[in-house]
């Protein structure tokens, strides 16, 4: 009887550990599409109610953020490049669902200057029809003590 329960319990964590590690990829990928700037392509990863807060304290992203931040008097400031990696990822996960916390450093080019980066990333994934999809993204910079 231990044997089985013991089994389980083993069956149960493989089966988390894989789809953190299938997230960790996903997210992976969707980096390799912002750093070739190729944003159309990690949209693919976004659920269609897609929102986000950038690091820079701007409004909230919806999929209409140009009517977002007209309505919010804000400008928009997206970064005309970025080169982004992610390190101290970590998933909690759910059955279809996981929150997923980890850093993004590197830079992110305004003006044709490139800055450097460390932001805290805190996210909603969500499977459905077999792929993980972001539904929420939270970014902040990492601020020394």
């Amino acid at each position: 009887m231990i044997k089985i329960i013991v089994a389980g319990i083993l069956l149960l964590l493989g089966v988390a550990a894989s789809a953190n590690e299938e997230i960790k990829r996903t997210i992976e990928e969707h980096y390799g599409y912002i750093n070739a700037a190729d944003y159309a392509g990690a949209s693919v990863h976004h659920r269609s109610d897609f929102t986000m807060y950038f690091p820079d304290g701007g409004p909230l992203w919806e999929s209409d953020y140009e009517s977002v931040a007209n309505r919010m008097k804000a400008t928009p400031n997206f970064p005309e490049s970025m080169n982004l990696l992610m390190s101290n990822y970590d998933a909690v996960t759910y059955d279809d669902w996981a929150i997923v916390t980890f850093y993004l450093s590197g830079t992110h080019t305004r003006n044709g200057k490139a800055h450097n980066v460390v932001n805290r990333v805190s996210a909603v994934w969500i499977k459905e029809e077999g792929k993980w999809l972001e539904a929420h993204h939270h970014e902040s910079p990492l601020l020394p003590n």
